[in-house]
C-alpha cells in the first residue's frame, strides 16, 4: 500500500516517468478439434525429461509460486482476463474456437485459439511476444485464416495459459518453454508440416524450438525477433536509449524483479495508467473497436502471477538482450528450414543481427515495413498481411 500512496502523491511528471518505464517494458515484449496423439510415448518422454531436469536441479534454482504471488497486488483474476479476451476476439468475423492443451503431465495448460482446421494448406502457428497474448493478433486473424489453418497460443506463464515455475538457469528456462511447446504440438494433434511465426520474445522461442524440434517446421517467420544480437559495449546509448535514464541507471536493480512489476505495483490504478499513457495502443486497434478493451486485456494479461516474466528475466540480459544470443547457435538450425525476418523501420530491435544471419546461411530473407515499430502486425496490419500472403508457403 505504501507504494500506491507514494504514487498518488507524486507530481504528474513523476507519474509520467514511471508510466513511461512500464510502457517501454511492455513495448519490449510487447477455436471443436479432436487431438490425434499418435505417439503418446514421445509425449511421456518429454514430460519425464522435464521432471528429471527439475529433480536434478537445486531447489534454489526455481522460484516458488508463493514467492511470485507476493509480486502481485491487483484487482484482476483469471476470470476477468477471460472476459477481457472475449471482448477483444468478439470482433472477429471468422469462427475461432478455444481450448486449453494440457502439458507437463497435465499439471499445466497452454491456451490456444484456432480456426479453419479443415483446410489442407500448411497450418500457421502464431507465438506472441513478451507481455502479449492471442488477443494481440486480432487485427490479423481473419486474413490469416482465410486460406489455411491458424493456431495462436499463449506462451506458458503468460496471458491465459497456466503459470509453471521456470528455472533460474537460462538454459533450463529456455528448454522449459521449448519442451512445453513441443508437448503442445503433440496435444493439439499437429502432426504435419507447419509454419511457425513468432514475434519478439516469441521469435526467440520459436527459433529455439525449431533448432530442437525441426521435424515438422516447414518455414520459420520471425517478426522483429528479440534475443538474436549481442549486447553492445555502448548498450546504454543503443536500444536502451529509449528507456528513461533513471531506469538505465538502475537496470541491475530492476533485474531483481519481474519486468512488469511496476504495473502490478500500481495495483487497481494499473488500468487507469495504461488508459492515460498508452493511447497509442488504443489507436492501433481502432479499426476493430473504438474503446479501451485492448488496454484492459493487456492489463489483465500482465498482472497475473508473473512466472513467464520470471522465465524471460532469467533468459534476458538487462531485458533488451539474451544471455545466450541466438546468433551463437543459428547455425544449429536445419539448413532445409527457410527463415524469413520481418522488421519495423522504427523498431528498437536492430535489423543488423538478421542481416548477419542472412550472411551466414542460405534460405534466409530479410524485409522491413516502413514507418512500423516493434509491433509490426499492429502498426501496419495491412502491409503485414500482404507480406505474409506473399511469403507464406502454400500446398
Amino acid at each position: 500500500m505504501a507504494t500506491t500512496t507514494g504514487m498518488t502523491q507524486n507530481s504528474d511528471n513523476d507519474l509520467a516517468s514511471a508510466s513511461d518505464a512500464i510502457d517501454q517494458m511492455i513495448s519490449m515484449s510487447i477455436a471443436n478439434h479432436n487431438p490425434d496423439v499418435n505417439n503418446p510415448a514421445s509425449d511421456k518422454t518429454i514430460a519425464e525429461q522435464m521432471n528429471i531436469t527439475r529433480q536434478n536441479c537445486s531447489p534454489s534454482r526455481f522460484r516458488t509460486i508463493e514467492y511470485l504471488k507476493r509480486l502481485t497486488w491487483t484487482n484482476s483474476s483469471p476470470e476477468q482476463l477471460e472476459r477481457a479476451e472475449m471482448k477483444v476476439l468478439e470482433t472477429l468475423k471468422s469462427q475461432f474456437q478455444g481450448r486449453s492443451i494440457p502439458v507437463c503431465n497435465a499439471t499445466q495448460k497452454i491456451w490456444t485459439i484456432y480456426s479453419n482446421i479443415t483446410s489442407t494448406n500448411y497450418p500457421l502457428v502464431l507465438v506472441h511476444g513478451f507481455g502479449g497474448g492471442v488477443g494481440l493478433w486480432s487485427l490479423n486473424l481473419d486474413q490469416l485464416c482465410s486460406d489455411r489453418p491458424v493456431y495462436a497460443l499463449d506462451l506458458p506463464g503468460f496471458a491465459h495459459s497456466s503459470r509453471p515455475v521456470f528455472s533460474l538457469d537460462p538454459l533450463e528456462a529456455e528448454k522449459q518453454f521449448v519442451d512445453m511447446i513441443e508437448e503442445w504440438r503433440i496435444g493439439i494433434g499437429l502432426n504435419e508440416p507447419f509454419i511457425l511465426l513468432g514475434h519478439s520474445f516469441g521469435g526467440f522461442i520459436s527459433t529455439s524450438y525449431s533448432i530442437q524440434y525441426p521435424t515438422y517446421v516447414k518455414q520459420l517467420v520471425l517478426v522483429d525477433p528479440w534475443g538474436f544480437g549481442y549486447k553492445p559495449a555502448n548498450w546504454q546509448t543503443s536500444p536502451m536509449q529509449r528507456i528513461p535514464p533513471w531506469l538505465r541507471s538502475f537496470s541491475s536493480v530492476m533485474m531483481k524483479f519481474s519486468p512488469l512489476a511496476g504495473l502490478r505495483a500500481a495495483g487497481p490504478f494499473g488500468i487507469r495508467i495504461m488508459k492515460y499513457f498508452r493511447a497509442d495502443l488504443r489507436n492501433k486497434f481502432e479499426t476493430l473497436f473504438n474503446d479501451d478493451r485492448i488496454l484492459v486485456y493487456l492489463y489483465h494479461c500482465n498482472v497475473q502471477i508473473p512466472t513467464g516474466e520470471e522465465g524471460f528475466r532469467t533468459i534476458s540480459d538487462l531485458l533488451a538482450w539474451a544471455k545466450r544470443p541466438m546468433l551463437d547457435r543459428i547455425d544449429e538450425l536445419d539448413p532445409q528450414i527457410p527463415v524469413y525476418f520481418l522488421h519495423g523501420e522504427q523498431s528498437w530491435i536492430d535489423i543488423e543481427s538478421s542481416v548477419c544471419v542472412q550472411s551466414k546461411r542460405s534460405n534466409v530473407f530479410v524485409d522491413m515495413i516502413p514507418q512500423a515499430g516493434h509491433h509490426v502486425y499492429a502498426d501496419a496490419p495491412v502491409e503485414f498481411d500482404v507480406y505474409l500472403k506473399r511469403v507464406l508457403f502454400n500446398k
